[in-house]
């Protein structure tokens, strides 16, 4: 299945920001079950591309001229396999070992180490378990749009039993990291069919028995598919969302941010949702 893909973003602000530096990680890598067959971010400024210490494609992007508004747009073809290259493959790059490690989103609490000792078998977790893991996760945090924000850790939402995806994806990983196995937070768009739902979206990795990475949808309780692609991985939201950065001046802060997905089938192109 291939995904034609448009995310267009604006920023307005009520005063002239003086100086802006971004970091874009809006571009997908080939690998893990996907290519990238053509991709373009267009921004109002040279972008400087570099691969970070994950293997993620990123570009920073920086405003020296005072602004008021800013616009920048990614749009590319991705082909997402359908089969289980898209949801299980082999370790490359650094150790899983990097990914054992809490970080501010993902420490667990008495709570969680409790709940991934019941769940995950106090370490010694098969791969069940991992899904079993997968649907307690999503019973326990009920999914409600904005009842959390990018803010909220795995032990917030897990208290107050309502987040959104990013949640059910820091919660996973709390839990991993309570009885030390490597778990990794995955950003990317999801082509639900729906138009009701955010394209933008969030899943993990977890490292199983058998040496190799596992890519599991929490919010969707399932496998990734071909409805899933990657777009960054990382320890937890921090270190893979999309768009992190840092402003002088602007004042109040006005986003605006469209996603458009349309997925290639047999019988051609159809929208997907945005």
């Amino acid at each position: 299945m291939r995904f034609e893909i448009t995310h267009r973003t604006s920023y307005r602000y009520d005063d002239p920001v003086s100086y802006l530096i971004q970091l874009l990680r809006v571009t997908p890598r080939s690998g893990a079950g996907q290519n990238v067959i053509n991709w373009h971010i267009s921004a109002p400024t040279r972008l400087q591309a570099q691969v970070d210490a994950f293997g993620n494609r990123t570009h920073i992007m920086t405003i020296t001229q005072p602004t008021q508004h800013l616009e920048v747009t990614v749009q590319g073809v991705v082909e997402i396999a359908e089969d289980a290259s898209s949801h299980r493959f082999k370790a490359d790059g650094l150790s899983p070992l990097v990914y054992t490690q809490p970080t501010r989103y993902t420490v667990p609490d008495v709570a969680l180490t409790e709940f991934a000792r019941e769940h995950l078998n106090n370490g010694n977790a098969t791969e069940n378990d991992f899904f079993n893991l997968m649907n307690a996760v999503y019973a326990r945090i009920n999914y409600v749009t904005g009842s959390t924000d990018v803010t909220t850790t795995a032990a917030e939402s897990f208290m107050q039993g309502m987040g959104v995806c990013q949640d059910h994806a820091h919660a996973f990983i709390a839990c991993c990291h309570a009885v030390g196995i490597p778990a990794r937070y995955v950003s990317g768009y999801l082509n639900t069919g729906d138009l009701g739902h955010v394209a933008s979206h969030a899943w993990v990795d977890v490292y199983t028995p058998n040496h190799d990475w596992l890519s599991l949808d929490i919010t969707h309780q399932s496998v990734t598919d071909g409805r899933h692609c990657r777009l960054a991985i990382g320890r937890d939201y921090d270190s893979a969302a999309p768009v992190r950065g840092s402003r002088f001046g602007g004042g109040l802060e006005h986003l605006d941010a469209h996603v458009f997905v349309s997925a290639q089938y047999d019988g051609g192109w159809q929208p997907a949702q945005q």
